[in-house]
């Protein structure tokens, strides 16, 4: 028998096997695949690694004949694999010459959750370019995104930068919040603030606004609807709230 048939042959014996035990962990996927041929490498990566570091990967690779650990991707519509997390394990297969790799995957999913998948994995282990990844992550636009990528705009910041205010009187019990925001993020909000000093606040809204324990128990209300964890998301979210308001009360009054 042909060599390259029995090589299709192989392949789809294997596929089988493995179709057996999608059944059992939907959403996830395996699949037995050609790191040339049916896989796609992200065109922006932030998650970078020194050639001595991928060229011993590579060794080790070439070594064992398959990937330790697999490479995680979203099947396209076109059939392709993009890899969202592993693109420096598919680039050492394919410098060791392998034909197949095991790769765990995912059906389509949207821009946003495409980039949260690559930045929540990548986030664990290794490094990254700040200034691709700031770029990556400012592409993504739903706060519940941003949320599950786990950087939630603060890694890429430089903190010492942020002006503070200095007060001197001592005898006004403060309490100190911090949110750090992206610079488009920011601006938007500083425009949402300003249109809301410009309405006619209700005196609910004057209490929160004037009451550290009623903004904190609005902001916890917020949390828990939207299952948010971080502060700083939470404040994003109000201030949505806050804007798709504002937007409403403008399309009544034309």
């Amino acid at each position: 028998m042909d060599k390259k048939v029995q090589e299709i042959k192989d392949v789809h014996f294997i596929q089988e096997k493995l179709d057996e035990v999608n059944k059992l962990i939907a959403p996830y996927q395996l699949a037995y695949v050609s790191p040339t041929e049916d896989c796609v490498p992200l065109e922006k990566n932030a998650h970078y690694m020194e050639k001595q570091t991928l060229d011993r990967l590579t060794a080790n690779v070439a070594e064992d004949g398959f990937l330790s650990q697999l490479p995680f991707a979203m099947k396209r519509h076109d059939g392709k694999y993009l890899i969202l997390s592993g693109n420096h394990r598919l680039k050492a297969s394919i410098k060791a010459k392998l034909e197949y790799i095991l790769i765990l995957y995912i059906e389509e999913v949207d821009k946003d959750k495409q980039i949260a998948y690559t930045l929540s994995h990548n986030a664990l282990v290794g490094k990254d370019d700040m200034q691709m990844l700031k770029e990556i992550y400012s592409e993504m636009r739903s706060i519940e995104s941003r949320e599950y990528s786990g950087l939630n705009g603060i890694k890429f910041m430089d903190t010492d930068k942020i002006p503070t205010v200095s007060i001197n009187d001592g005898d006004i019990e403060l309490t100190e919040m911090k949110f750090l925001f992206t610079e488009s993020r920011s601006n938007n909000i500083k425009d949402v603030l300003a249109e809301l000093e410009k309405q006619e606040l209700s005196e609910d809204c004057s209490i929160v606004i004037g009451s550290y324990e009623a903004f904190i128990k609005v902001a916890t209300e917020v949390k828990k609807k939207y299952n948010i964890k971080s502060n700083t998301v939470a404040f994003a979210r109000m201030i949505d709230i806050c804007d798709t308001y504002l937007k409403g009360l403008g399309e009544k009054e034309e």
